[in-house]
């Protein structure tokens, strides 16, 4: 069975539309490829994203998220 890992690969700010701005993490999910010769490294599998606080981040379509809960649309800021 493949390993898998979690690792916090970014943190930003962003802004709401009714301008609060919010801490949001990034999280890679990755597996460990194996080969006949044995481990071949890590490899990216997937991102997921949340505020500091724990609440669930959706990405959007256009670029921007949502949280999950609220439905509030935030930015990252530049």
């Amino acid at each position: 069975m493949p390993m898998r890992q979690e690792m916090e690969t970014d943190r930003f700010e962003a802004t709401a539309e009714d301008g609060s701005v919010h801490a949001v993490v990034e999280t890679t999910s990755f597996i460990q490829m194996v080969t006949f010769r044995g481990p071949a490294g890590w490899v990216p599998e997937g991102k997921s994203y949340r505020l500091d606080g724990g609440d669930a981040v959706e990405q959007a379509a256009d670029g921007g998220f949502r949280i999950a809960a609220s439905g509030l649309a935030i930015r990252r800021m530049a």
